[in-house]
């Protein structure tokens, strides 16, 4: 028995408050909780990502605050940031649910280039990428919607992303017997994305629905931590 059991207190108990501390603290809605928020990112960067721990890495680089998700990569290259971590379900739906619940500029640069490189990864044979997670048309939507079309196609952000919709597109193959609906949805709705930001006389207002293409700036939801 520890001392806390015989103080009345259940294991259980204490995992459930520091739970809760935690938790408000990843709110990062107020100075004390950014510089806490920033001093843990700055452990897991020293700790490292793993096939073990890598979803509290994601729920770090969900935050809408760019110092805390630059003190989490810590200065690695972010295309590079998951380079180790095999592929799964799991986390190619996190991406993907990152994608959506943010509008277009509403993921900071930095985090939404490493959910892509997850994807370039898994896509990059897109049959075996489809038997990992087999996207939507809707999560293809929520993909294509963060192309910046004030930007040329190399800016890195879009090169991404224009890479990822070629392959998702490439798996509806002529050397193929022929695909099912699903495969044939996707890699079309892929297909039409990039084709319309790639044709200057298109917009992607054309292949993705107008509800999809607001804008916001997560630069607005920010608060600095201590000393900037």
């Amino acid at each position: 028995m520890t001392r806390w059991e015989e103080q009345g207190w259940q294991q259980e108990d204490l995992n459930k408050l520091e739970l809760s501390f935690l938790h408000e603290m990843f709110r990062c809605d107020a100075v004390e909780r950014v510089d806490a928020t920033l001093a843990y990112a700055k452990y897991l960067n020293h700790k490292g990502v793993d096939s073990d721990n890598y979803p509290i890495f994601l729920r770090i680089l969900e935050m809408k605050n760019h110092w805390v998700v630059d003190a989490l990569i810590g200065g690695k290259d972010p295309e590079q940031y998951f380079s180790n971590i095999q592929p799964n379900y799991y986390i190619v739906k996190a991406c993907f649910a990152a994608f959506a619940s943010a509008q277009r500029g509403g993921i900071y640069p930095t985090s939404l280039i490493a959910y892509l490189s997850i994807l370039q990864t898994t896509y990059r044979n897109p049959l075996e990428g489809y038997r990992v997670y087999p996207p939507t048309s809707t999560d293809i939507n929520h993909l294509g919607k963060h192309l910046n079309e004030s930007k040329e196609q190399l800016d890195p952000l879009n090169r991404i992303i224009l890479t990822i919709l070629d392959r998702i597109s490439a798996l509806v193959d002529p050397g193929r017997p022929e695909e099912s609906q699903d495969i044939m949805a996707i890699a079309t709705q892929a297909n039409n994305i990039r084709g319309k930001f790639l044709d200057m006389t298109k917009s992607l207002r054309e292949a993705i629905p107008d509800e999809l293409l607001g804008v916001s700036d997560y630069i607005e939801e920010e608060i600095p931590p201590t000393g900037v």
